[in-house]
């Protein structure tokens, strides 16, 4: 069986077709005999070539040409090609509604002006003035029956400067379908002068939560948005880290237990305190995979460091935390690129997917082929040349938390 969490959604998955996806930086080069996902580029190009009626879009932001940060590169090539079929979708009489984030990141972008232009639907939803956070989802929906989500922003350095990871399911209509009231839950805060209803209305409730997870044949929301039926992130996350009995395998661009874009700020150990319990109470193995590049903020450094404090093999403790650094190369100017932006957790009991920061929007699986790929891509980046463990980092200069 497949266990599938998506923000507030928990889904057990028996029918569609799941495949893993990925994109790998630029002159980024592993050995020979490494395991990829498929490319996030193509997937992205081969949904958008299936879609005959409706594609809805999540996301944060859209920056998907070069022209957006000022920045001129033929690496934005990828971008612009997918901006192009999502503008040609209106043409062939496709419905297409894209939600994004208020507040958002700084840029020029024109994407969704042109976008418009062309006939695709677009609403702004304010998380700002809502909750005090942001739309921070990253999903599509093709034709109620495919799905796309993961880290990956649509962003034309998702394609090329970045690392990310998804999923995508094909041929899945009952998960679509409920992520789609998801979607539409969005859909209604866009409009202007909107309030979040308390309680929501029952058409965005939902039969699917951890307690009665979905079965199929096979092959981070904020609390306020998710309506009672459906099982919240950080339950979610806690629940797989606890029904972990070997090994936790985590993945992340950062890793604060904070409440860090909240003002003023607090200290968060839930999922902290979660993996800690793990590996002294159950002596599961603990690795943690954490991104560093130029922007990092060195304030994560103490953290990483008390968790990796407690690695002691002596009393089958064990916690490892190395640090995943993409190497910058040329060119160097194209800003908030060359990192890890993946965000998943893979145990000896489920493959766990998010697209946010932990306390974001996330799915889980309990299947042994996605489970298998999963960790073979963390082995993969774990034994490579990129991963750097924190007491050999030393000096690099591509990597805020280096020393000198």
């Amino acid at each position: 069986s497949i266990a599938v969490v998506v923000g507030c959604l928990t889904v057990l998955l028996l029918i569609c077709s799941i495949i893993l996806v990925e994109s790998i930086p630029l002159y980024m080069k592993y050995d020979d005999n490494a395991t990829f996902g498929t490319p996030v580029d193509k997937a992205w190009r081969d949904l958008l070539s299936m879609a005959t009626y409706q594609v809805d879009v999540a996301s944060f932001y859209w920056t998907l040409t070069g022209d957006d940060i000022n920045i001129n590169s033929s690496t934005d090539l990828p971008g612009k090609n997918i901006l192009e079929q999502f503008g040609a979708l209106p043409s062939r009489n496709e419905s297409v509604r894209v939600v994004t984030s208020i507040p958002s990141v700084l840029t020029n972008s024109t994407d969704l002006q042109v976008l418009r232009q062309k006939g695709v639907q677009v609403r702004k939803v304010h998380f700002g003035r809502l909750t005090g956070g942001v739309l921070h989802s990253k999903f599509w929906i093709v034709d109620r029956k495919h799905i796309f989500l993961g880290s990956a922003n649509m962003d034309w350095r998702t394609l090329t400067q970045v690392r990310d990871l998804g999923v995508v399911i094909y041929n899945c209509s009952s998960l679509a379908e409920d992520l789609h009231k998801i979607f539409e839950s969005y859909w209604v805060m866009g409009h202007r002068n909107s309030s979040i209803p308390n309680p929501w209305p029952s058409k965005y409730d939902t039969a699917i939560n951890i307690e009665h997870p979905l079965l199929l044949k096979t092959d981070g929301s904020p609390p306020s948005f998710c309506p009672a039926s459906r099982t919240q992130d950080l339950d979610s996350i806690l629940s797989v880290i606890s029904g972990a009995q070997h090994y936790i395998d985590v993945a992340v661009m950062e890793y604060f237990p904070t409440t860090r874009f909240m003002h003023p700020q607090r200290y968060w150990p839930a999922i902290d305190d979660a993996l800690k319990r793990a590996a002294f109470e159950r002596n599961v193995k603990v690795r943690l995979l954490v991104s560093c590049g130029r922007d990092t903020d060195p304030a994560m450094l103490p953290f990483l460091q008390s968790l990796a404090s407690l690695n002691y093999p002596a009393q089958r403790i064990s916690i490892q935390v190395k640090l995943f650094i993409v190497p910058v190369g040329n060119p160097s100017d194209i800003p908030h690129s060359r990192v890890n932006h993946n965000k998943y957790m893979v145990t000896d009991k489920m493959a766990y997917i998010g697209t946010s920061r932990p306390g974001g929007s996330h799915w889980a699986w309990r299947t042994q082929a996605l489970q298998g790929q999963l960790r073979a891509v963390f082995d993969r980046d774990w034994q490579s040349q990129f991963a750097v463990h924190l007491a050999d980092l030393g000096h690099h200069p591509d990597c805020a938390l280096s020393k000198g």
